[in-house]
């Protein structure tokens, strides 16, 4: 998975990565699909087993209600707090992204992070690198019914693109997309 771009969503804040062979953002591709009706209902139609553990009695046509209702609060909270946060507010992208491991000892450098809608046991994951308390670059993003990202391949996938953007990170010696210098 080779990175081809990291773009400034929120400029001084807030990043998102371009994969090589994508059209679009990470960021900006996966609340495109969590607004696509069609896209929706086929994921929940594919995972409808695990979204009936994690919500009994759940249609997927609620559940597609819900994703685009969630999407559209989480999209619009992500933006005004990465804005907030590099204005000097008190609140600031880390007090949304939490680390992607619960038990973790102390900050780590490049951690691997984590944000979640504001359901109570939302399914929405947006995926992240932590450069430093308000910045973040985004990796990705996906709807998570199961306990953890080992039981499906499309969450696998999320942990591939954050250990891929964090290596990219760790080994950029050149700076190539200029994103520390703006530490």
């Amino acid at each position: 998975m080779k990175t081809d771009g990291i773009f400034e969503v929120v400029p001084g804040s807030l990043y998102s990565v371009r994969f090589a062979g994508e059209s679009k953002h990470e960021l900006r591709k996966v609340f495109e699909l969590w607004n696509d009706w069609a896209y929706l209902e086929s994921f929940f139609d594919e995972h409808y087993a695990d979204l009936l553990a994690f919500w009994e009695n759940t249609s997927v046509e609620e559940a597609v209600t819900a994703t685009i209702d969630e999407a559209h609060k989480l999209e619009k909270a992500l933006l005004r707090i990465a804005h907030l946060g590099r204005d000097g507010g008190f609140e600031n992208l880390s007090t949304l992204f939490k680390p992607l491991q619960r038990y973790t000892c102390g900050l780590e450098k490049l951690e691997r992070s984590k944000a979640r809608g504001f359901r109570m046991h939302s399914w929405l994951r947006i995926y992240a690198i932590r450069l430093s308390v308000n910045h973040f670059v985004i990796t990705g993003g996906a709807i998570k019914l199961t306990r953890t990202m080992n039981e499906r391949a499309h969450l696998e996938e999320e942990l591939r693109k954050l250990d891929a953007v964090r290596e990219f990170l760790k080994v950029d010696q050149k700076d190539e997309f200029g994103l520390f210098e703006l530490f």
